[in-house]
């Protein structure tokens, strides 16, 4: 699910690059990836043997951006988007609270699956290198807005490369290995 919502990250940014629409496909991120983090969230937690509360707040988080999302799709039906002239405060305010969700969401299970390493080899470090990647990712979408001289063009790549990073973070959960109990036990030299 994370990486369906990948795609429309990555749907947004080319056709804001191409075309300088700004299709409203946020929500629709929002509600895919809150989705797929809560259910990855939820199997993390059997498998945590450390920060059990974290993998919960985790999906705590990612459940409140996903509901967040309905909101704010509730209101693209409407026409209504943050920047609409006349636009509730709840609008925007569902908007944030799709961005805090997810974010937190992210950190916390960052955290998580490093700590219990969760995920094969240097796999584990993905959801906070995700977070980090983002500085180089803005540096790069910068640099092609200097260059196309437009604004609508680096808008377009950074969405695009932000897209792309989180396909990868959604097929790494699928790497994640399942702890059983016999790897709890005391090992025996």
């Amino acid at each position: 699910m994370v990486a369906t919502g990948a795609l429309f990250m990555v749907i947004k940014g080319v056709t804001r690059a191409t075309t300088g629409a700004d299709p409203s496909l946020v929500p629709f991120f929002g509600v895919c990836t809150g989705v797929g983090l809560t259910a990855a969230a939820a199997g993390l937690r059997g498998s945590a043997r450390r920060l059990r509360w974290l993998c919960a707040a985790a999906g705590a988080l990612a459940a409140g951006g996903t509901a967040a999302a309905v909101v704010a799709i509730a209101f693209l039906a409407t026409g209504t988007i943050p920047e609409t002239q006349g636009a509730s405060p709840v609008v925007g305010g569902s908007y944030a609270a799709l961005s805090i969700g997810v974010f937190g969401s992210l950190v916390a299970m960052g955290v998580v699956i490093a700590a219990n390493r969760l995920l094969p080899g240097w796999w584990r470090w993905l959801p906070l290198g995700l977070i980090a990647a983002q500085f180089p990712i803005f540096a790069i979408a910068d640099i092609a807005g200097e260059v196309s001289g437009s604004d609508v063009v680096a808008d377009g790549v950074g969405l695009t490369l932000t897209g792309i990073a989180w396909m990868v973070f959604g097929y790494g959960l699928t790497l994640a290995q399942p702890v059983t109990p016999h790897d709890l036990s005391p090992r025996r030299a």
